[in-house]
């Protein structure tokens, strides 16, 4: 039998995760345990909040069962790989079928909105680099969890993901949007920083949803249509994800070795010889001299510290 739970009870539980204090977590799930509908279906919900509130009153902690007290994530996510992508959008968007489908991430994906609770992270690949795709608990126009919106700051790319499912999805945008401008700055006007996922290709009516969205903000951010189910779409987003983080991929060679492009240098587009050189090793910023090969290049030509690097480049340095 479902829980039907209502919306309220899902702000509540928000506000229970963002909560700072043991004496705001328990008048949280005073209220939450209060408005829950009493029947078969959600005896476990009662039986958890119950069980989290005498924690709570014994002088324990209730926030995700760790008796510490202490968070069981950090609001800060170190960044790897070639770039932090973070995810941003309302219930049942498919942000979590997204993680789990192009990534090795483990994560609940189920119809019932509000299921990610904190951020979870899994690298996605992209010919022989990988992006960090962060999945995020889902935004409402009334509460968005703070450890949202310091990801969405801090991120080197925010992704708006919206259901084609869901008519629904101007009005979803339009708030992912609103909240990226007030996070970023308005970075979004000159359509950089975010791009967006309209996902669920395959629900019925979704090519005429997706001609909507393309009429009203095409405009506005690039718009990709995605499949979870198929793969449909996942190609041209990878590759927008590429070029929208504007980086480049630099190829470190061994003197006496054979070209290889693998295992490359990812630095932000317009970098330097001596860029490449820093993210190899600290200790080759004082290299002798270096060569190198790329189409913009003789193969094997001299270049210095201060010039510039292309994509696809291969970097000789020597010590």
């Amino acid at each position: 039998m479902p829980a039907n739970l209502p919306p309220t009870y899902y702000k509540l539980k928000h506000q229970h995760e963002a909560a700072k204090t043991d004496e705001e977590r328990l008048s949280l799930l005073e209220e939450m345990l209060r408005i829950v509908p009493k029947h078969k279906g959600t005896e476990k919900v009662v039986s958890d909040l119950r069980k989290r509130i005498a924690v709570l009153k014994k002088g324990g902690s209730a926030k995700g069962g760790n008796k510490s007290g202490k968070k069981g994530y950090s609001e800060h996510i170190p960044k790897q790989g070639a770039g932090q992508i973070v995810m941003l959008g309302p219930p049942n968007s498919g942000k979590s079928s997204i993680l789990c489908k192009f990534t090795k991430a483990k994560t609940e994906v189920s119809p019932t909105p509000y299921t990610t609770t904190i951020p979870v992270v899994g690298m996605l690949p992209y010919e022989n680099i990988q992006f960090q795709l962060i999945d995020t608990p889902s935004i409402m126009q009334d509460f968005i969890s703070p450890s949202v919106l310091t990801l969405v700051r801090n991120a080197d790319l925010c992704l708006g993901v919206v259901s084609l499912a869901n008519d629904s999805l101007l009005d979803d945008l339009e708030m992912v949007i609103t909240i990226f401008n007030d996070q970023r700055d308005g970075a979004a006007e000159d359509e950089e920083g975010y791009l967006v996922v309209a996902n669920q290709l395959d629900a019925p009516g979704a090519a005429d949803r997706l001609e909507i969205l393309k009429e009203f903000y095409g405009d506005t951010a690039p718009i990709y249509a995605l499949s979870t189910e198929t793969g449909e779409g996942i190609d041209e987003l990878l590759r927008g994800l590429y070029s929208i983080l504007d980086i480049v991929r630099v190829y470190p060679k061994a003197p006496g070795k054979p070209l290889e492009r693998d295992n490359p240098i990812v630095l932000p587009n317009g970098s330097t010889v001596l860029d490449a050189a820093l993210g190899l090793h600290k200790d080759f910023a004082e290299f002798k001299f270096a060569r190198i090969w790329g189409p913009e290049w003789h193969d094997g030509q001299p270049v210095s510290r201060n010039d510039a690097i292309f994509d696809g480049d291969v970097v000789e340095f020597h010590l």
